[in-house]
């Protein structure tokens, strides 16, 4: 199920927050507490605790001489981590685009965050009937492919961090994963298999077959699948594509 939040479930906190930095990074000098709080229509208390907080996280740097304030260096960490990611999408459509036309199905891409997957890029399969799942989706990683096959890879203390020992699993449909015990089974056959299968797991009539991508660390750090209609995207169609899903995924690797 996908996260859909209404306008008045957004935190006025953190907008504020969001709102001073905006501010600041289109400021090119250095800025005082009076300047922003006019700006952005904010008390000066306000605009003191915001900036705190922030200077204090690394997110703004004060110069002690002027008691004006800056971006720090946080943000430029931040923003690193996320060409990283866009680098990693750039190298990788390429080979959805490839794995969807020999196929003719939908190939994605999708990360790990958390005990969710979100994904980053996808193929489109030319036929009339589609999956539609869109970039941007985050959906619970127990109950995709994807998902599962990041599972697999994570250490058993990354695992029981996310998943305490008495947590119930929500089901998307009746053949998705609902127990802690069961989810531990079917990961421990994918890692040993080296992929992931999803057989309505996700949503009904859908399935989709996956393998990681590991870096030079013998980390997983994205995962690659396809995905199709129940209907044709069978069980005897996902050995078909096991091969070069895998080929794919190594190929992705050498270029990391």
């Amino acid at each position: 199920m996908e996260k859909q939040l209404g306008k008045n479930e957004r935190i006025k906190s953190i907008d504020k927050a969001l709102d001073l930095l905006e501010f600041l990074s289109v400021n090119e000098q250095e800025t005082g507490i009076t300047e922003i709080s006019k700006n952005l229509h904010l008390g000066l208390s306000t605009v003191h605790r915001i900036l705190f907080t922030l200077k204090s996280r690394g997110y703004v740097i004060q110069n002690l001489n002027t008691r004006k304030y800056r971006l720090g260096i946080k943000l430029f960490t931040l923003g690193y981590a996320v060409q990283n990611i866009k680098h990693l999408v750039e190298i990788t459509k390429p080979y959805l685009r490839q794995l969807s036309q020999s196929t003719n199905e939908t190939a994605n891409l999708a990360i790990l965050e958390g005990k969710e997957v979100i994904y980053l890029a996808k193929a489109e399969s030319s036929e009339v009937l589609t999956t539609n799942i869109k970039v941007g989706t985050i959906l619970p990683a127990h109950c995709t492919a994807l998902g599962k096959v990041l599972l697999a890879f994570i250490s058993d203390q990354e695992f029981d961090i996310l998943y305490k020992a008495d947590e119930s699993l929500p089901s998307l449909t009746s053949k998705s994963i609902s127990s802690l015990e069961g989810l531990k089974k079917n990961l421990k056959k994918v890692k040993e298999q080296g992929c992931a299968v999803d057989r309505e797991e996700y949503k009904v009539g859908i399935n989709c077959f996956a393998v990681p991508v590991i870096n030079n660390e013998d980390i997983a750090i994205m995962a690659i699948s396809i995905t199709g209609p129940a209907s044709r995207f069978t069980i005897d169609e996902m050995e078909k594509v096991k091969g070069k899903l895998m080929t794919i995924s190594k190929e992705i690797s050498n270029q990391l």
